[in-house]
C-alpha cells in the first residue's frame, strides 16, 4: 500500500504491494482508494495521471453531494457516477442539509449504518460498482474509487475487493483503519466542538465515533454477507455470477504471482 500525497486532498493511496494470502501481491497503479477530487490542483491532475496512470474515475457519492461539491473533470479520464445510495444517509454521506443539529442525535450508531451499506439497493450497488471495477479493461486503469470522505463507501468497496483478490482479514481491516491517521484529528476537534456549542457529552462521543473507523465497523458490513450467503466466497460467485475459473482469471489481471 502506498500513501499517494496530493496538495489539497488527503485519505488517498495505492492498494498495489499488499500480500494475499497465497502470497501473491496486489500490483501497483491498478487499484486507488480515495476521497472526493474536489480540490484537484495541476500538479495533483498532472501527477495522477503521469506517476499513477489514472485513467478512470468511480464516484460512490450520491446526487446532492455530487450537485454541492462537483468533481473536478480531468482531461482524457472516464468519470463514472456510481452512487452506493442515490439519496444522502445520515451519518454516512455529507450533503449538507442532512447534518443539522436535530438530524444528528437521531443518526443511527455506524455498525448498523455499516450492515444497511451491503443490504438492499446498496447492495445491488455494491455489487455493479464491483463487477464494474474487476471487468474494467486494462487499458482502463488505474482506476481511482472514492465518495466524500474515503471511509465508509470507499471503506466498503475497498475490503470486498481485496477480499475478492484474496487478502486476509486482518490486512483487510489494517487498509480500513489506516484513515485514521487522516481523521483521527478532525474527529478530536468535532468532539471537543460539540461539547463547548452543545454541552453534551453523549452526543459529542457519538460523532466523534461516526468520524473514525472501527475495526466493529467494517466487520459489520462484511460478517453481514458472511451471514447472508455462508462466506463472502459464495456472495462473490452467486453476485458475481462466475465461476471459480472466470474468480481466477479475473484475480490474475490484478495480481503478480
Amino acid at each position: 500500500m502506498e500513501i499517494i500525497k496530493l496538495k489539497h486532498i488527503s485519505n488517498f493511496r495505492d492498494l498495489g504491494g499488499i500480500k494475499t494470502q497465497d502470497n501473491r501481491t496486489i500490483k501497483k497503479h491498478m487499484l486507488i482508494r480515495g476521497k472526493a477530487l474536489t480540490k484537484l490542483s495541476k500538479h495533483d491532475i498532472t501527477k495522477l495521471k503521469s506517476v499513477y496512470g489514472l485513467k478512470t474515475i468511480i464516484d460512490l457519492r450520491c446526487t446532492k453531494e455530487l450537485k454541492e461539491k462537483p468533481e473536478t473533470k480531468i482531461k482524457d479520464v472516464n468519470y463514472l457516477w456510481m452512487p452506493v445510495s442515490e439519496e444522502g444517509i445520515l451519518g454516512i454521506s455529507h450533503e449538507k442539509r442532512i447534518h443539522s443539529f436535530k438530524s444528528l442525535y437521531m443518526m443511527p450508531q455506524p455498525v448498523d449504518l455499516y450492515r444497511d451499506l451491503v443490504s438492499n439497493e446498496c447492495r445491488t450497488n455494491i455489487v455493479n460498482i464491483l463487477k464494474t471495477i474487476l471487468y474494467l479493461p486494462e487499458d482502463q486503469f488505474s482506476v481511482v474509487f472514492h465518495c466524500t470522505a474515503g471511509k465508509d463507501r470507499t471503506g466498503i468497496i475497498a475490503a470486498l475487493l481485496l477480499s475478492f483478490l484474496g487478502v486476509d482479514r486482518d490486512k483487510i481491516i489494517q487498509d480500513y483503519l489506516f484513515t485514521n491517521k487522516v481523521f483521527r484529528f478532525k474527529a478530536n476537534i468535532a468532539y471537543i466542538g460539540l461539547i463547548l456549542a452543545k454541552g453534551d457529552l453523549a452526543l459529542s462521543k457519538k460523532i466523534r465515533l461516526s468520524l473514525l473507523a472501527k475495526t466493529e465497523f467494517i466487520n459489520a458490513s462484511l460478517l453481514t454477507l458472511e451471514t447472508d450467503f455462508g462466506s463472502l466466497d459464495t456472495f462473490f460467485k452467486e453476485s458475481l455470477n462466475i465461476s471459480n475459473e472466470e474468480k481466477e482469471m479475473l484475480r490474475s489481471k490484478f495480481l503478480e504471482n
